[in-house]
């Protein structure tokens, strides 16, 4: 509700992985006291349940953005802001995992350049869901102290991002990749020419943190092979590393790796 002489900010928010039980507290207040709700992704879906039935919920058609539109060139989304904003009601704008990765930063640019004041509130990222559902170790005290986080969709011809990722996993660090199905081929290929060994492991979760969550193991050398593997549905989040490995599997997720075919039955 609009408030007379009150400038709300707006509130970029993480929904985390898509289950509303792991939204953060101070997340879900801002979703339930939102005037209107922004969003252009169906995995945040699942937390609009918790707005308030007077919240106005308007999905931006991601599909109608040009290739070449960036968020500060005038994208709907960042219309749609404007919009709500200057009639003074509370704006939340809804971003899947944590909103300060992967583009994150290109919205509070363009918010900066419009005078528009805002505040970001963290949200748990795909990986991180992904490593607690499994009780993965991603790093490991003295021995692995480096996460790199890589988004796949974006490597050129060149994949130097992937080439200089390679050198840190050589060294036992761990990397998490995520939009890489289609890729994967490729970044196989890249990281074995980089010196990463065959036979690291590789661990695949798709709906991470959600009820439809399924995982599968392999390794760099054999994934692209491996039909269970390749067999998860977008979107997927990958971890690949030296001390990568899974401990255990919640009684509520489903499982494609042949370690735990059998987990469950009498």
């Amino acid at each position: 509700m609009k408030q007379k002489g009150i400038i709300n900010p707006v509130f970029i928010v993480g929904t985390g992985p898509g289950d509303p039980e792991l939204l953060t507290m101070r997340a879900e207040r801002l979703i339930r006291e939102a005037d209107v709700i922004l969003y252009d992704c169906r995995a945040v879906e699942a937390v609009l349940g918790r707005a308030s039935a007077k919240a106005t919920i308007v999905n931006v058609d991601r599909a109608a953005v040009k290739q070449d539109l960036t968020f500060e060139e005038n994208s709907p989304m960042l219309e749609a802001i404007r919009e709500h904003y200057l009639k003074g009601l509370k704006v939340v704008r809804l971003k899947a995992g944590d909103p300060t990765l992967f583009g994150g930063a290109d919205e509070c640019d363009a918010l900066d350049r419009e005078g528009i004041p805002y505040q970001v509130v963290p949200g748990i990222s795909a990986g991180s869901a992904a490593a607690a559902g499994y009780a993965m170790p991603i790093s490991r005290k003295g021995e692995s102290c480096v996460v790199v986080n890589l988004i796949a969709d974006d490597l050129d011809e060149d994949a130097l991002p992937l080439r200089q990722a390679a050198a840190l996993l050589c060294q036992g660090f761990t990397m998490t990749l995520y939009m890489a199905k289609t890729k994967l081929a490729v970044i196989s290929r890249i990281l074995e020419q980089e010196g990463v060994s065959g036979h690291l492991p590789v661990v695949a979760v798709t709906g991470a943190g959600r009820p439809h969550e399924r995982m599968a193991e392999s390794t760099i050398g054999t994934m692209c092979t491996d039909e269970r593997f390749m067999s998860l549905d977008e979107p997927v989040v990958y971890m690949l590393g030296r001390h990568v490995r899974v401990r255990m599997v919640r009684a509520d997720s489903s499982t494609l790796s042949p370690l735990f075919a059998n987990c469950g039955k009498a």
